[in-house]
C-alpha cells in the first residue's frame, strides 16, 4: 500500500475542517487521521478551527431595532416603481430611436446632400447611440446596490 500524500495546509484545509464537521466519506476521513497523526501543522489547523468553532457557536445575531422596519413596504414600493418606469421609458426610447433612425437613413439615401453633410448627420447618430448605450449600461450594470442605505440605527 503506498503511503498517503503529505499535508498541505494550502490546499488541505478545507478537508480539515470538513473532517471537523463530519462530512467526509470514510477514505477522505482516513487521509485526515493519517495527518492528524503523523503531522503538527494539521494538528495545529484542526485546534484552531475548533477554537474557532467555540468562538462562533455562541454568536447570535442581532435583531435589528423596529425602527429599521418602519420605511421597509414603502421603499420596496418605490423600488418597483422606479424599475418599472425605466422599462418603460427605453422601451419608449427604443421606439423613438428606431423611428428616427429609419427616417433619417431614408432621408440621407434619398436627398441630394453632399457626402461630407452625410457622413455628419451619420456621426452625430451614431455618437448619440453610443452615449444613450453607455448611460443604460451604467445605470443597469454598475449602480450601487447597497440595500441597508436608509435603515435608520
Amino acid at each position: 500500500m503506498t503511503p498517503p500524500r503529505r499535508y498541505d495546509s494550502g490546499t488541505d484545509g478545507p478537508l480539515i475542517s470538513a473532517y471537523l464537521d463530519g462530512e467526509l466519506d470514510p477514505g477522505q476521513r482516513v487521509l485526515v487521521e493519517h495527518w492528524l497523526q503523523h503531522d503538527a501543522r494539521a494538528r495545529r489547523e484542526l485546534e484552531q478551527l475548533r477554537e474557532l468553532e467555540v468562538f462562533t457557536g455562541h454568536l447570535q445575531l442581532a435583531e435589528p431595532p423596529p425602527e429599521s422596519w418602519e420605511r421597509f413596504g414603502e421603499r420596496v414600493l418605490h423600488r418597483g416603481e422606479r424599475r418599472f418606469g425605466w422599462v418603460l421609458m427605453l422601451l419608449g426610447l427604443v421606439v423613438v430611436a428606431g423611428y428616427v433612425l429609419l427616417r433619417l437613413g431614408a432621408l440621407l439615401i434619398t436627398a441630394a446632400l453632399p457626402l461630407l453633410v452625410r457622413l455628419g448627420v451619420l456621426a452625430v447618430a451614431v455618437g448619440l447611440l453610443v452615449l444613450l448605450g453607455s448611460v443604460v449600461r451604467e445605470r443597469f450594470f454598475t449602480r450601487k446596490r447597497d440595500r441597508y442605505d436608509d435603515v435608520v440605527r
